[in-house]
């Protein structure tokens, strides 16, 4: 059993305060006493289970689906503007904050009581207590109704060892497993990409590569880059080699992504691994007409977007091709590692990402899963006839998800400019050869 979050604070019940412990942790609960005896003082023991789906969002993901209600345009801009500009100071001032989101329904009573109404949604680990020296969560938010419930984000690399089939790619593809030279950790393959000197790489997630409880800041250190992941086959068949890696704001975006320089297996078309038929069928393509991303096309969701409603997919090395749809602009998250730590509040430091957008996959699939990590997200713009493809408009990377199955993802545009490179673009005259 391994403690993601610890911190003590005072439990409101139906007949005052009591002083509690909040207990997060990653495996099955088995932790069963309910109150703690310390030198005569009594304190409740609240155990939560990380990436579990507390039972008030399944009802209101139950609500969302049978009802379908929409945010109107003007009442979704504002949600989205005050995710971005409170959300760092709603961080910083509640530490038991996991998830800033929007929602257009409001859940009272844990699900009892659900209703049409657009709300922000403070996701915490533990409704109910309220940690020592802190307030309670606001009501509402720049004029905007508040929505308590819990919730959990979490990383999608995948340091688990999975005996499947894993072939090494000659050329490279997107959507591929990738990791370090010797490590049982992996992610995919997100795009490729050019520097300004025209070298050829591609990029993924920096927490494919590092360890973001020992530190903040990756180091700008080389080292060797595999494909598939030595995870997979305990092969090291080098691909490339690390140039770089970020954690750090863009226009209060936050940004995880490693640059890998090609060594080997240089592709010359935008194809993807990891496509079965029924995958295709499910997400509207065929075998004869699968998808492809060589025009090196972007979607700045820095900027107000008209097609915001077009159909999202993704193909990650873990769960392949999935189809999802884009649920908000500016949603933030707060990823904490799993070391104990003692203090209140603890002292290792949490890693908040902001200003990300949230992708909700279809009732029967989650849009990704563990080992996703570092994929590209498209929005599918449809053909203006028979005779064209879909275009596919890169949107951003999947970083990580949250307990009640959406995907979080960092728009691409910030890790663009802060990796200083371009999409590549495959030209049609190599693409022919």
């Amino acid at each position: 059993m391994k403690i993601v979050h610890l911190y003590m604070g005072k439990q409101m019940l139906h007949d005052g305060l009591k002083d509690a412990f909040v207990l997060v942790i990653d495996e099955v609960n088995i932790i069963d006493e309910r109150e703690f005896e310390y030198f005569g003082e009594s304190f409740a023991i609240n155990c939560k289970l990380w990436k579990n789906t507390s039972p008030e969002c399944m009802s209101v993901s139950k609500f969302e689906h049978d009802h379908q209600h929409k945010i109107n345009n003007a009442d979704l801009s504002k949600i989205e503007q005050c995710l971005r500009t409170n959300s760092r100071s709603l961080f910083e001032e509640h530490s038991n904050l996991e998830i800033i989101s929007g929602s257009a329904n409001n859940s009272k009573k844990n699900g009892e009581n659900i209703s049409f109404e657009p709300s922000i949604v403070l996701y915490c680990s533990c409704k109910g207590v309220v940690p020592y020296e802190e307030k309670e969560f606001p009501k509402e938010i720049d004029g905007i109704k508040t929505d308590v419930r819990e919730g959990f984000f979490y990383l999608f690399p995948n340091d688990e060892y999975f005996k499947r089939a894993s072939e090494v790619l000659n050329p490279l593809m997107m959507g591929a497993s990738i990791g370090r030279k010797d490590e049982n950790k992996m992610g995919t393959l997100g795009g490729f990409v050019t520097s300004g000197t025209g070298e050829i790489g591609f990029i993924t997630c920096a927490h494919v590569f590092h360890d973001f409880s020992t530190s903040n800041l990756p180091p700008i250190i080389p080292f060797e880059v595999v494909q598939p992941s030595y995870a997979y086959r305990n092969t090291n068949e080098v691909c490339g080699e690390h140039v770089k890696s970020i954690f750090q704001n863009y226009q209060e975006v936050t940004v995880d992504a490693s640059l890998v320089k090609l060594k080997d297996r240089v592709p010359q078309r935008g194809l993807f691994s990891e496509l079965t038929v029924n995958d295709l069928l499910e997400t509207g393509f065929r075998k004869e007409r699968t998808p492809e991303y060589s025009t090196g096309a972007t979607r700045d969701y820095l900027k107000p977007q008209s097609k915001r409603t077009n159909s999202c997919i993704k193909i990650g090395a873990r769960s392949g091709l999935t189809k999802g749809t884009l649920k908000l602009s500016g949603m933030a998250a707060r990823c904490r590692g799993v070391d104990l730590h003692l203090t209140n509040p603890p002292t290792g430091r949490p890693c908040d990402y902001l200003s990300q957008l949230e992708i909700m996959g279809t009732p029967l699939q989650q849009f990704a899963a563990a080992g996703d990590s570092g994929a590209l997200v498209f929005q599918i713009d449809p053909p203006n006839s028979e005779e064209e493809d879909d275009h596919l408009y890169c949107i951003g990377m999947v970083v990580g998800g949250t307990s009640f199955h959406s995907t979080v993802v960092t728009p691409i545009e910030p890790i663009l400019r802060l990796l200083n490179v371009n999409m590549k673009v495959f030209h049609q005259e190599l693409m022919d050869l």
